[in-house]
């Protein structure tokens, strides 16, 4: 890793829970100095990741970063009545489609949160943004550009008429890792398999970004305890996918700083949901832990089994405070994302969930049922049952052939469990 590397690596990690320096932001006098200042405190744990990258990738995945931000300050500061259109235009003005500038912002009233007042000022410095997205290679520019579209017209049909958290997570969270992915490992998977599976990571960092913003109301949750509980439970077959994915990322990506910045994003966002219902963080130190898994094969397969077995931990840390298991806390568990999903082969979701599923079909007694079952058969049961409706939610309604494909499925891996035991 190069020194410049290593220099803003330790930049960004001084400055990463620190309030960001909006005074020294404002003063920046190029765009590429805006952008070093504002990189961090802008993606904080993924401006971090970005830094672990070579030179013209982490030029070109910055000035996506900070585009992005400023697509977010449009959404969520525009005026309710025009912020679709006000979203649009910023897209298309940051893509240089168009030279006229969206219109500015209205100003906030009240206690304005640091994450705010940062939007605020990327949307005010929205022409230095656009030089960094304009200044880039004429591929690398399109990449962008690209993104910036797809992820704009999203928010702007969200904005116009709420979609359901899912859909609205992969098509913005999800065109963005799509985008990482393929700048840095291309033709890793097949394309449809790819676009699922980033979505898997989209609606798994989405998840974090609203239980940290506490966002009640999009859940309907009534505290931040039964917020929580919602989130993980959502958790997971996108975990099923995201794990997939990155078991195939890691000897499929070339670069040493981008595995790394990839097991950096990994181990940080598992150690958030892991820090949300009090179980234990699967790394004490992230970026040693990055820097290592990103160093051989063995140790990507090693970190990635620590993280599974941290998001097992959460699954039921977050089970164990629920009122119907509380007397269970020390009642053997069944692994969940260890059950099927690390020996399954599937690249695409379905298979990964029934594979998962009839594993922990295979993990209950044989013995015939008399009485009450136990407390670890049922917790197994109920996420057994949780797992084949998540498969059942991902047919489009309006597909009956993908429908009889899973149920055909569901019955093959059915009769092999009763083969196995018989």
């Amino acid at each position: 890793m190069s020194d410049v590397r290593l220099l803003q690596l330790a930049r960004g990690l001084r400055v990463l829970r620190r309030a960001p320096d909006l005074a020294a932001m404002r003063a920046a006098r190029t765009p590429e100095e805006l952008a070093r200042l504002a990189l961090v405190p802008a993606g904080r744990n993924l401006g971090i990741a970005v830094s672990f990258l070579p030179a013209h990738q982490r030029a070109e995945a910055a000035a996506a970063l900070l585009a992005c931000r400023v697509l977010d300050a449009y959404e969520d500061l525009a005026d309710r009545g025009h912020a679709g259109s006000a979203v649009l235009a910023a897209a298309e003005y940051l893509n240089g489609t168009s030279d006229s500038a969206p219109p500015a912002l209205p100003p906030t009233t009240g206690v304005v949160r640091d994450s705010e007042a940062l939007d605020l000022l990327l949307a005010e410095r929205i022409a230095d943004i656009r030089a960094l997205v304009t200044g880039l290679s004429p591929q690398a520019r399109e990449r962008v550009a690209s993104v910036l579209t797809d992820m704009a017209a999203v928010m702007a049909r969200n904005l116009d008429k709420p979609l359901p958290r899912v859909t609205y997570s992969e098509g913005v969270l999800g065109r963005v890792t799509h985008y990482a992915c393929t700048l840095v490992a291309d033709g890793v998977l097949p394309e449809d398999d790819l676009r699922e599976l980033t979505g898997c990571i989209a609606v798994i960092a989405q998840s974090a970004n609203d239980l940290r913003d506490g966002e009640l109301e999009l859940y309907g949750a009534a505290d931040r305890e039964e917020l929580t509980r919602m989130v993980m439970l959502r958790q997971l077959a996108p975990t099923l996918g995201g794990f997939a994915l990155l078991a195939r990322l890691g000897p499929g990506t070339p670069g040493f700083g981008a595995r790394a910045a990839m097991a950096y994003m990994t181990i940080t966002t598992s150690a958030f949901l892991c820090g949300a219902v009090g179980a234990p963080k699967p790394y004490r130190r992230p970026l040693t832990a990055s820097v290592l898994a990103a160093g051989s094969p063995k140790y990507w397969t090693r970190m990635l089994e620590r993280v599974r077995a941290g998001a097992d931990g959460a699954i039921h840390t977050m089970l164990d405070a629920a009122p119907d298991f509380a007397a269970e806390l020390h009642v053997p568990k069944t692994d969940v994302l260890r059950a099927g999903g690390e020996n399954s082969s599937a690249t695409s979701l379905v298979p990964l969930i029934v594979d998962t599923t009839f594993a922990l079909v295979r993990a209950l007694p044989e013995e015939p049922m008399t009485g009450e079952p136990a407390g670890s058969t049922v917790r197994t049961m109920m996420i057994a049952d949780h797992l084949a409706f998540g498969a059942m939610e991902r047919v489009p309604g309006n597909r009956p052939d993908a429908l009889r494909d899973l149920a055909e499925r569901l019955q093959q891996a059915a009769l092999a469990t009763d083969a196995i035991r018989s």
